[in-house]
């Protein structure tokens, strides 16, 4: 029987990159593949048959936070880039992150230079409060929802 999901895998296109837009987020470091996670060269392993470098990143501060998610960049084969997925097609359309403050943390972000697709919007949704959306550096969907 499943209990919980463990992590989401996210594919990036540059893991330095993605680190620091998660970090700006509240995602934390919890496990760097490669031993030298204060470098900005990591060491990286052999996985599937291919090699990839990445880090696992929580929003909690012990080992068994819910909230994780995996950046891997592929180095060998490299990554992939294609454009940003449609909210209609197959697959995971978005990721959507809890949030208290809404609009204050949306503010915050924006002097970061992060761009919304959707401005924060009132709604009335199984607790939900209201929601905004944007993206990742690799085009990946996050939506933030306040309850």
């Amino acid at each position: 029987m499943i209990r919980d999901i463990v992590h989401i895998n996210l594919n990036v296109t540059d893991i330095q990159r993605s680190i620091a837009f998660y970090e700006g987020l509240g995602f934390e470091i919890m496990h760097v593949f490669g031993d030298r996670p204060d470098s900005d060269v990591m060491e990286g392993m052999t996985f599937h048959g291919g090699h990839c470098r990445g880090v696992v990143m929580t929003l909690g501060a012990h080992d068994r936070c819910w909230t994780k998610i995996e950046l891997i960049q592929w180095v060998e084969p490299p990554v992939e880039p294609r454009p940003p997925a449609s909210t209609y097609a197959a697959g995971i359309s978005r990721i959507a992150l809890r949030t208290r403050n809404l609009l204050a943390f949306v503010a915050h972000l924006k002097e970061q230079g992060i761009e919304f697709e959707r401005e924060p919007e009132d709604i009335d949704i199984v607790g939900a409060r209201r929601f905004a959306l944007f993206r990742d550096p690799d085009g990946i969907l996050l939506e933030l929802v306040e309850f």
